[in-house]
């Protein structure tokens, strides 16, 4: 056994020679270690950044929600907010003149999200006061925030972070309500939607990490890049790409990113479109319903006078807000009048009415100005948000379009919070990337060892060291893969010995089966054969009347056309003698129908030699007749010579008698005994090749031979 390379801890040559693989593998262990304690203290101290700056945003906004929860509250009449009890209280005029008053300011603020005021009811609940949604909810309970406490107990201002409930994620401010003596008798809530924060926040995290992950490649390589007498890029790339372990590695992070990038753009593509798809279908919905229910006279009327102290205004008012309320809208509903190539406001839900100011025409509201027919819009974008605008015709008693009816919502909250939803996905995929990256690299790591292993030993076998044997102990591929090449390297020593062997022997092919198959036995064996011997008649009259240079040349094409017909039959080329040539077939590697074979190889023979004898007659040369013997018998085949030359070849009786026949054979016969001929009929030789020539006496043999010539008959076509 020679020098085994372990393919568990890496390949060292014999001497204790460390491999550019085991350099390689320390510098990237080393490197791998640096990098991720750089990747660990960089993604913490960018994540605490980012949560630092979004807390600074937050507390901004809510700081903006406090003056303005301090202003609403100013307005509110402690007296009158007391006198609201219950849900009877909501047609009552304190409560209408509390809301409007409430209505008018978060307009002018421009609050998306309803305002309202909180009682104290318990040590753990407030109960609802007056709210500016359209349906009042006087009595409602809600669970009193540890934020609002210092609101009630001591006449503070208070204010909130980022937090939920069962209608989402808010920032929120608070102040009180105080009554002429200094009591707090309720507070005023602000509310603002924190999709837009957290998704800043999600942004800001991602960026965090992203850039965590850069410059800790930067750091952790630049040590490395430093020391290396190679360029920038070509270090770079040893660390890399020389590593199989890295790409692997990089391989399945690149994998896990594609896959969740391609689904999280997919879902999100889907969400997005199902909810402007929903969005769209319940404010459609809301607008034809509500523009049968508008009495076209009434709108007609309003739009002539721009009274809004009508009670064509209050009465339309009040109708568009229970569209509102029934579609769950916070944005206003209106309805819009065509003037030239502009629209104008005529009924509207805000507390102040604006009849008259002019909105921009729209070409799809144009379009239903012309068509009658509903429309909707979205999303786009405006000054203010993004929305999704859906509006529907109002017709009066002639047919004729004199107005529409549209509602709005906006949709930027909603998209932000799809936007974050999605920039979650791909934090957790960033952590998905890290945790594939480390599996796929300890992955990478125990097969990267042993294909070292496998490689130091493929280079020590390429450099003659057929000796060598990695030591595998897998069960797997690079299992499989060690082993192949210590089979290899043992199938290269036994064919190199072979081929030292073999080197003795002037049948080539011999050698190759040997080689190729590795059945041959050196040892003398008694095998049963084929022998076919050919020789030319009259060949020393032949170099009487050629010279030396043509006979050589007339032999070389005479024996490549002989050879070429052996060797498609599969049989074996043993010597050339001068003018004649032994071959047999059965042997090295064992045949059934050897006989038939050389039958066949005799037939293919024939028929060349005649159309070379025809070319030769044509060229004003003299034709070549041959004489051909083919023997089936037992014979002894191995190695037969000396230690100085040795040569595997066959003898015995069955050589003896294709001489024999080949000696009786006249010019372009081919003769053959009685075992031969019953072989060729089994393997498929035609009968009517064959003439029986009869006994016939040879020399060295006691009894006659019975002997059959060969012939070019109607079976040739079925055998060549």
């Amino acid at each position: 056994m020679g020098p085994t390379l372990s393919s568990g801890k890496g390949a060292v040559l014999p001497g204790g020679t460390v491999t550019r693989a085991d350099t390689l593998r320390d510098v990237g262990n080393s490197l791998s270690m640096r990098a991720l304690v750089l990747i660990v203290v960089l993604a913490s101290a960018g994540l605490g950044w980012a949560e630092l700056q979004v807390r600074s945003k937050v507390d901004a906004e809510a700081q903006a929600l406090e003056s303005i929860a301090s202003e609403l509250a100013a307005l509110v009449d402690a007296d009158a907010h007391e006198r609201i009890v219950g849900s009877d209280d909501a047609t009552g005029a304190d409560f209408l003149r509390l809301r409007r008053s409430l209505r008018a300011a978060a307009e002018r603020r421009d609050l998306t999200s309803p305002v309202y005021t909180l009682r104290k009811v318990s040590e753990s609940e407030v109960e609802f006061v007056v709210m500016t949604n359209p349906t009042p909810y006087i009595g409602d309970r809600y669970p009193l925030r540890d934020a609002m406490r210092p609101v009630l107990e001591a006449g503070e201002r208070g204010r909130t972070g980022i937090y939920g409930d069962d209608h989402g994620r808010w920032v929120s401010a608070y102040a009180p309500v105080k009554a002429a003596d200094g009591t707090v008798v309720a507070l005023v809530e602000v509310d603002q939607p924190a999709n837009a924060l957290r998704s800043e926040l999600a942004r800001l995290r991602l960026q965090a990490l992203l850039a965590a992950v850069v410059l800790a490649l930067i750091l952790a390589v630049l040590p490395e890049v430093a020391r290396s007498d190679a360029g920038f890029v070509m270090a770079v790339r040893r660390l890399f790409a020389g590593r199989l372990a890295v790409r692997i590695g990089l391989a399945g992070s690149l994998a896990v990113v594609l896959a969740v990038g391609i689904v999280g753009v997919l879902d999100h593509r889907a969400a997005e479109a199902e909810l402007v798809d929903h969005l769209t279908q319940q404010l459609t919905t809301a607008v034809r319903v509500g523009a049968v229910q508008l009495d076209p006279a009434m709108h007609a009327e309003l739009a002539r006078t721009g009274d809004p102290k009508t009670s064509a205004f209050y009465t339309l008012r009040e109708q568009l807000r229970g569209i509102k309320e029934g579609a769950g809208l916070s944005s206003p509903v209106y309805t819009l009048r065509k003037d030239g190539q502009a629209s104008r406001f005529v009924a509207m839900t805000n507390e102040t009415p604006f009849i008259g100011d002019l909105q921009e025409l729209r070409a799809g509201v144009a379009q239903t100005f012309v068509t009658g027919e509903p429309g909707s819009e979205g999303p786009y974008t405006n000054a203010t948000d993004t929305w999704i605008s859906a509006w529907a015709p109002i017709i009066d008693r002639d047919g004729a379009v004199i107005a529409v009816v549209q509602a709005d919502h906006p949709v930027g909250t909603l998209l932000g919070e799809l936007d974050n939803r999605s920039l979650r996905r791909l934090l957790f995929a960033l952590a998905g990337v890290g945790l594939a990256f480390l599996f796929a690299g300890a992955l990478a790591r125990g097969i990267a060892r042993p294909i070292g292993a496998i490689a130091e030993a493929a280079a020590r076998i390429g450099e003659g060291h057929l000796d060598v044997r990695v030591d595998v102990e897998r069960l797997d591929e690079v299992g499989d893969l060690g082993r192949a090449v210590n089979d290899m390297a043992r199938g290269l020593a036994e064919r190199e010995q072979l081929r030292t062997m073999f080197g003795k022997y002037m049948a080539s092919q011999v050698v190759q089966e040997l080689l190729d198959k590795g059945e041959l036995s050196l040892e003398g064996e008694a095998r049963e054969i084929t022998v076919l011997l050919s020789d030319i008649r009259g060949y020393t009259a032949l170099t009487e009347t050629l010279g030396a240079a043509e006979i050589v040349s007339l032999l070389n094409e005479y024996f490549g056309m002989l050879v070429d017909s052996v060797m498609e039959e599969e049989g074996v080329v043993d010597k050339f003698m001068g003018d004649a040539m032994l071959c047999w077939f059965g042997a090295p590697v064992t045949t059934e129908d050897h006989g038939a074979s050389a039958v066949r190889a005799a037939l293919r023979m024939e028929e060349r030699l005649a159309e070379w004898n025809a070319r030769r007659v044509a060229d004003g040369k003299v034709a070549v007749a041959t004489g051909i013997g083919i023997a089936l018998g037992k014979v002894v085949v191995g190695n037969i010579g000396s230690q100085q030359r040795l040569e595997y070849t066959a003898i015995g009786d069955a050589v003896n008698l294709a001489s024999r026949l080949c000696s009786k054979a006249e010019a372009g016969e081919v003769l053959l005994c009685s075992r031969t001929f019953e072989a060729a009929l089994e393997g498929g030789v035609d009968a009517d090749c064959f003439v029986d020539v009869g006994a016939v006496d040879m020399k060295g043999v006691s009894e006659p031979v019975m002997v059959h010539r060969l012939k070019a008959g109607p079976g040739l076509s079925g055998v060549a």
